[in-house]
């Protein structure tokens, strides 16, 4: 699955995806019932996983595995199956250092506040594309000339359309 990024470029992926990821190697008939992830279908998990794949570089930041692993909140069970995947996909990350001190300073901060920002201030230093379903911020790197993949662009893609 081409996206015109080349295959050797590396991709961070934004929160709802990571959740979704998170969700759905716990337990993908989860997918459709829980609270995060109701949005997405056992087919959007499959995609997510082949898209992955097709980057040579993962990449991530403090901020978004701390929203991740809030928001991954599967109980009993499931919960701790869920930090355990998070737990291996972390390991398998190149964290990039961004303090929240220059994630403020990123310009947007201010309209789509620090997590967007730590992603944006990343993906320009490390010349990584970002993947999100967020439209507000897919529109923003968009705009700073950020190379960004909207999932729904993605799914689409996927479908032919």
């Amino acid at each position: 699955m081409s996206f015109d990024i080349p295959p050797t470029a590396s991709l961070l992926v934004d929160t709802n995806l990571l959740v979704l990821f998170v969700v759905g190697a716990v337990n993908r008939n989860r997918i459709a019932t829980f609270k995060r992830t109701r949005q997405y279908t056992k087919a959007d998990y499959d995609l997510l996983l082949r898209v992955l794949q097709g980057f040579k570089r993962l990449y991530t930041v403090a901020h978004v595995m701390a929203e991740v692993s809030n928001l991954s909140d599967l109980v009993g069970a499931e919960g701790r199956q869920a930090r355990l995947v998070l737990k291996e996909y972390i390991s398998l990350m190149d964290e990039a250092e961004m303090p929240s001190a220059r994630a403020a300073d990123d310009r947007l901060f201010v309209r789509l506040g620090l997590v967007d920002a730590a992603i944006s201030a990343v993906a320009r230093a490390h010349g990584c594309a970002v993947l999100t379903d967020d439209l507000d911020l897919y529109l923003e790197l968009c705009r700073n000339k950020v190379t960004a993949l909207n999932f729904s662009h993605v799914r689409e893609r996927s479908w032919g359309v």
